[in-house]
């Protein structure tokens, strides 16, 4: 299998996708507080910057995602449309979960 044939694959996202719902099941084994965009006491240095992490890869899978099917685009609108209702309801799940 060539990288042509692996770029044009449909499944080829999917696991940038998996990245985010992973990180976030990490956070909450280590019990790590969810404060963002506050100041960061000492305590909190570590999870402070888990969390932005954790944010610039669920939007760098989000974006790769959308890149990747727009780029597809030619196989069909059914099949764009398709992948879009899927991160549409993945990013239902992951809000309902955050």
């Amino acid at each position: 299998m060539n990288s042509k044939t692996i770029m044009r694959s449909h499944w080829l996202p999917f696991p940038f996708l998996l990245a985010l719902p992973l990180m976030m099941w990490v956070h909450h084994l280590l019990g790590l507080s969810d404060a963002l965009m506050i100041q960061t006491p000492p305590g909190e240095r570590e999870a402070h910057t888990y969390n932005w992490v954790m944010v610039l890869v669920g939007w760098a899978g989000l974006g790769f995602f959308c890149f990747h099917t727009l780029s597809l685009w030619h196989r069909g609108w059914r099949w764009g449309v398709g992948k879009l209702l899927f991160l549409a309801t993945y990013w239902t799940v992951v809000l309902m979960f955050m």
